[in-house]
């Protein structure tokens, strides 16, 4: 019986990463875990769940920042030593995959930490 009310209570949650890119409470599955595109809001708006609360620290966030342009950097110097392509065209390219894959991983690594904050929290609750 346990077995089956486990597998009743995620059937039909979303996976992280549509978690993360639609921003869906992990209590009641509104879209309303962000306030701005990578700022988690205080509450939830439909269920009133304390974010905040399960928000994990930012230590991590600059780190994975600064990995994120280290790729990138990387990746721009190699492209510009093989083709050899326009400063303009750089800008072009570099600057909307910065802000996307930065902005990106901010939202998957603060979605994991809400989710697996509030998981520990459903499974310590008496009589959950």
């Amino acid at each position: 019986m346990p077995e089956s009310a486990g597998s009743h209570e995620t059937k039909g949650q979303p996976g992280i990463v549509r978690a993360a890119l639609f921003g869906i409470c992990p209590q009641c599955g509104a879209r309303t875990v962000f306030a701005a595109p990578a700022m988690v809001a205080d509450h939830c708006r439909a269920c009133g769940l304390d974010l905040a609360a399960l928000e994990p620290s930012g230590r991590l966030n600059g780190l994975m920042t600064l990995a994120i342009a280290a790729l990138l950097i990387t990746l721009a110097f190699g492209l510009d030593e093989a083709l050899r392509p326009p400063l303009w065209l750089h800008a072009i390219v570099w600057a909307p995959l910065t802000i996307g894959s930065v902005l990106g991983a901010l939202r998957l690594a603060k979605m994991a930490g809400i989710t697996r904050a509030f998981l520990a929290r459903k499974s310590g609750e008496p009589g959950a």
